[in-house]
């Protein structure tokens, strides 16, 4: 089992090309790593339903519990495939 209160002692820095730090821990990026993969999912979903994007349908709750449970093996999965000695962000959405 993970422990998260090491992941939440670990600093992780983050640069954007700018050059703007943005500080937070090794956890919470992992929290926002679940975020992104669970807006992913609903997007995918609805695109494959034809859901109507007019309606808010999103509930905030679902998202919570989602995040909640996958960040433990978002964690481990972070700590298999990501080198956090360096992560540089973009705010330029690219295709």
């Amino acid at each position: 089992m993970i422990d998260l209160n090491e992941y939440k002692k670990t600093p992780v820095k983050l640069k954007t090309h700018d050059g703007e730090i943005h500080d937070m821990t090794q956890y919470e990026l992992g929290r926002w790593f679940c975020l992104i993969e669970a807006i992913d999912i609903i997007d995918k979903k609805a695109t494959q339903i034809n859901a109507s994007r007019d309606y808010n349908w999103v509930k905030p709750i679902a998202l919570q519990k989602y995040i909640e449970d996958r960040t433990g093996s978002m964690l481990f999965e972070m700590d298999g495939e990501l080198n956090l000695k360096e992560c540089i962000t973009s705010s330029e959405h690219k295709s």
